[in-house]
């Protein structure tokens, strides 16, 4: 017991040495401590950045999908509404209430920035490589912070405009990009044109029914499921028909109908068929040979 109520009675301090260890150890600790908290609110900081960006990219591809679903052709029921498709660069008409208008979604690489500009009539094409092009007179940046660079934002199933039917948009995005972490993030969409009017499909049946072709186009289609016209040709007539609508041939046509029975001359006749849907847009089936029987002829 003695022992310990000297210890406890002596009044010796910290020494020097002591004091300036304790500092440094602390002053590690504490430098560790603040290190490790700054680095967790700079990455938090940065991932708020990137959802904000991310949001921000929801809301233009949302925005592009409705203007694309409410695409106008300039002509009814034809399917001219695209009038540009590239990789960077998208032009279609759309409708807003009763205004027709063309709307404009441009990629520029450099500022990191996807454009959305409109124009009302009289419409013009904007200059190649302009985007912005500040003649159209109404631009805004739809989404920052795109880095997509020689990636394409949009892709199309077809070349050629009149039978574009879908787009998909692809948007890289990175609000960091000069640092690892943390990686860009892709965000697609693909948009079905509902008012973009496709070109229908023909087919058709020949079967011989004694001296007569009964020919049968009900294997037909149109892709929006509206009633198609139905024309008959054989490549040895003149024409039987008469006036017919502009766009279908009248030279070698013998008969319109879905089902039409053709009782031509005995012999071997080339025979198609040619449909047409109500936005005037055609399709023709392959020929087909049919031998009909008759005086001299053997089948």
């Amino acid at each position: 017991m003695g022992v310990i109520r000297a210890r406890l009675a002596e009044e010796r301090g910290m020494t020097l040495v002591e004091l300036l260890v304790a500092l440094v150890l602390g002053g590690i600790v504490m430098g560790s401590t603040l290190g490790t908290f700054t680095q967790f609110e700079r990455t938090t900081g940065t991932n708020q950045r990137l959802n904000d960006a991310q949001d921000q990219v929801r809301v233009g591809i949302t925005g592009l999908s409705r203007e694309l679903r409410n695409m106008a052709s300039p002509t009814d029921e034809l399917p001219e509404a695209v009038v540009r498709a590239e990789g960077d660069d998208l032009i279609f008409q759309s409708v807003s209430s009763t205004q027709i208008r063309r709307v404009r979604y441009c990629y520029a690489a450099a500022a990191r920035q996807l454009w959305r500009q409109v124009q009302f009539e009289p419409f013009t094409l904007p200059a190649d490589g302009a985007c912005p092009d500040l003649a159209w007179g109404s631009q805004r940046a739809a989404v920052e912070n795109v880095v997509n660079a020689a990636r394409p934002v949009f892709a199309y199933d077809s070349d050629v405009l009149t039978t574009i039917t879908e787009v998909a948009a692809t948007l890289y995005v990175d609000v960091n990009e000069s640092t690892e972490r943390p990686d860009e993030t892709a965000l697609q969409a693909s948009v079905f044109l509902r008012n973009q009017n496709r070109s229908p499909f023909a087919s058709f049946t020949a079967d011989l029914n004694g001296t007569t072709v009964i020919l049968n186009g009900s294997a037909s289609q149109d892709p929006e499921g509206r009633a198609l016209e139905f024309y008959w040709y054989d490549s040895a007539a003149t024409g039987q028909c008469g006036p017919l609508p502009q766009g279908v041939p009248e030279t070698g046509c013998v008969g319109q109908g879905v089902v039409f029975g053709y009782t031509p001359s005995p012999g071997t006749h080339s025979v198609h068929l040619l449909v047409r849907d109500p936005g005037t847009l055609t399709d023709q089936a392959g020929a087909q040979s049919v031998c009909v029987p008759g005086v001299g002829v053997t089948c």
